[in-house]
């Protein structure tokens, strides 16, 4: 690619509007490269055609392309991939192919990218494919992730698994970030409609889109289609930040509605996330202020997920910004004079401020506030964006209010409420009741001086397959799961890592395997000079959690082991974090030794108790309980204890969609969680030992509790 001046990007950088809270980060060489210009092309011998795209932009943190032209037959695959193929994209294929015939792709690390397209010889037609637009980021949009004490963040809560976040946990699940033209960062929330159907509507700021409005009369059509939007971007440990999931995105948005002088944009997701993306649509307010206190959530500079809080009153106010052509509603949008705690940052952009209640009330448009002077947000008001233009695709009444109800507030929904996906996580477990600034204790544990190596990872003994167990999970459908591990070893071969995930099933132990997959999708690329193929994986470099989603649903009933087997692996690097000895007096964790599956704490070498960060995704099934409710029962709730004294059988009314399960003992310490959709169910509870017990059944909204006897 042609030279830039990335000091002069930075430059213009700061000489626009300081107060907009979206993040530019690269500049956008536009072209048109396809199979007929560029690149080679070539033929395998089973009459595969072969093209392969180099681009060079010198000095890239990343780079990332818009396909403008994207129609691929069934069979063919398209990858991206940096030269030492540790980080590779794809594969996309015919699933992909859009009305508008776009494709974006999230960016590459590095400052090479290889392009490969594969279409088979009995393929129905040529792919059409063109590179219409070439990224260069000119800054580090990952730098300061995962770890790192930037100072900029110091103050920002991430959103995690304490005990402090359970009352954002579900909003958060509506909140995502966004890659928007391949140049800049904002936030987005997806949001709920009076006709409660699932329409997966995402709500941002129109100057996500419009470069800050420095672009005259843009195109919001292919810019929406250029979006790519990232779910459940969190850190999977509170202070201890990790890099979260990168797995979970849905490429491109149709543009459903854009007002400049609001500053909002509505978006439409081609289709809705799937179940094991966790989606919920946010619900909102348009009358007034709502009931504080309110929060913020926000992903600045593609940092994971974090909270602000503010525990003050918020007033309508006029955004005072001179922008060309752009005449900003009197008194439309809410002020934030000082949070109590967090601030925004850019990225943060078109982030949702919620109420108390859960609902939306504006999307941050501007602001001045840092860690050190945390003051002067504004958020745009959904009640100046609701109908104050009569234009339909300038307005939120015609998309969200479809109906013409007239309602002012509306509820969340959870679109697979009856079906919803849960994460198992023995760590979860252990430490959601921390507070934010208690520290996690986990480790890639080393053997003793009698041996080398890791625990969990490749060592001297020649162990080289561990699970995770979680017991007595009743009847669930496993989707996939998330493997929480350290960074790969520096000097490690990348092409060397081969690694398995496992799943089995057992009644006291591991006993059989129902399921494996590649931890990493394998890439197939072309090795010169070998006139054959080759095989490469995804990067391990930091710190950072993975999901792995699996092929097919494996259904399990009872116990479930999820884990790993090393096949090869980079150096002796790849492992999942456990937890350290002496953090939790019960182990969950399994090791394949001398041919059978053995107990952490029975290891002949370093024995304690531990857990795997292991958490697989699954959904419950509700099998007949056979119940029925007794007469005069006006709780409508009827809860039993199972034959084998580990599990309870539930019957609820017949309106509930889910529920929440948890034991107490009678010294009010938690014994277990569990969750099931449905009105009657089967539960499977870690009951340590006989005695009297109270359970408590959160449904709709409401509690009801009963003490048993185990």
């Amino acid at each position: 690619m042609p030279f830039f001046d990335p000091e002069e990007e930075l430059r213009v950088d700061s000489l626009e509007q300081p107060e907009f809270r979206s993040f530019r980060f690269a500049y956008k060489f536009v072209d048109q490269f396809h199979r007929g210009n560029s690149g080679v092309n070539f033929m395998l011998d089973d009459g595969t055609k072969v093209w392969r795209l180099g681009i060079r932009s010198q000095g890239a943190y990343s780079i990332n392309v818009l396909f403008s032209e994207y129609e691929l037959p069934e069979g063919a695959q398209l990858f991206l991939y940096n030269t030492d193929q540790s980080y590779i994209l794809g594969s996309f294929n015919h699933l992909n192919n859009s009305e508008a015939g776009l494709l974006p792709v999230a960016p590459v690390p590095g400052d090479e990218l290889i392009i490969e397209y594969q279409e088979p010889a009995n393929a129905s037609f040529a792919g059409r494919i063109t590179v219409g637009e070439v990224n260069h980021a000119y800054r580090d949009l990952r730098g300061v992730e995962p770890g790192d004490h930037y100072p900029a963040f110091e103050c920002m809560s991430p959103l995690c698994y304490h005990s402090d976040m359970d009352e954002y946990r579900e909003l958060g699940r509506s909140v995502v970030l966004l890659i928007i033209d391949g140049t800049r960062l904002c936030t987005g929330v997806m949001v709920n409609n009076t006709s409660n159907d699932g329409t997966p509507y995402l709500l941002t700021a129109s100057h996500c889109l419009n470069n800050d409005f420095q672009i005259t009369n843009p195109d919001y059509a292919r810019i929406a289609e250029s979006i790519v939007c990232f779910f459940n971007y969190n850190s999977p440990l509170c202070h201890t930040i990790l890099r979260g999931t990168e797995e979970m995105t849905m490429a491109s948005a149709s543009c459903v509605a854009v007002n400049e002088n609001i500053d909002m944009a509505l978006l439409e997701l081609p289709e809705s996330p799937p179940a094991y993306y966790f989606p919920y649509y946010a619900g909102w307010n348009r009358e007034n202020a709502g009931v504080k206190p309110y929060a913020g959530m926000h992903h600045p500079r593609a940092s994971v997920k974090r909270v602000n809080v503010l525990e003050n009153d918020i007033s309508l106010e006029t955004l005072n910004l001179q922008i060309d052509g752009v005449n900003f509603y009197t008194q439309g949008h809410w002020r934030v004079r000082r949070w109590t705690s967090g601030s925004t940052y850019g990225g943060s952009s078109g982030s949702p401020l919620f109420d108390s209640n859960g609902h939306v009330l504006g999307l941050l448009t501007a602001g001045q506030s840092t860690c050190s002077y945390p003051v002067n947000d504004y958020y745009y008001a959904l009640s100046k964006a609701w109908s104050t233009s009569s234009v339909t695709t300038q307005q939120l009444a015609a998309w969200l209010d479809p109906q013409r109800t007239g309602k002012t507030t509306m509820s969340g929904l959870d679109p697979y409420a009856d079906q919803a996906c849960y994460r198992l996580s023995n760590i979860h477990s252990l430490y959601k009741n921390k507070k934010a600034d208690e520290q996690e204790n986990i480790e890639a544990t080393t053997l003793s001086s009698s041996a080398s190596g890791y625990l969990f990872g490749v060592n001297s003994l020649g162990t080289t397959a561990y699970l995770e167990e979680y017991r007595n999970v009743g009847s669930v459908r496993l989707y996939g799961t998330y493997i929480v591990t350290p960074a790969l070893n520096s000097n490690a071969d990348l092409s060397d890592l081969n690694v398995e995930v496992i799943v089995y099933e057992g009644t006291d132990k591991p006993e059989k395997l129902v399921y494996s997959k590649q931890f990493s999708p394998a890439f197939t690329h072309w090795e010169s000079g070998s006139s054959d193929f080759g095989k490469s994986l995804k990067s391990l470099d930091r710190d950072q959690e993975s999901f792995i989603w699996f092929d097919e649903p494996v259904d399990i009933t009872g116990n479930l082991y999820v884990g790993y087997r090393i096949i090869d692996s980079a150096g002796d690097s790849f492992m999942a974090f456990n937890l350290a000895p002496g953090e939790t007096n019960h182990n969950t964790a399994w090791i394949h030794y001398m041919n059978e599956w053995i107990q952490t704490t029975v290891h002949p070498v370093r024995s304690f108790h531990t857990s795997l960060f292991v958490d697989p995704v699954v959904s419950y099934n509700s099998p007949s309980t056979n119940l029925e409710f007794p007469e005069n029962n006006e709780n409508k709730v009827f809860v039993r204890v199972g034959k084998d004294r580990q599990s309870i059988h539930i019957l609820l009314p017949e309106e509930t969609k889910k529920a929440e399960v948890t034991l107490y003992a009678v010294n009010g310490q938690q014994s277990d969680k569990a969750y099931f959709a449905g009105t009657e169910g089967v539960i499977s509870l870690n009951v340590k030992r006989v005695g009297i017990y109270i359970v408590q059944i959160k449904f709709n909204n409401k509690f009801y509790h009963q003490k048993l006897i185990f």
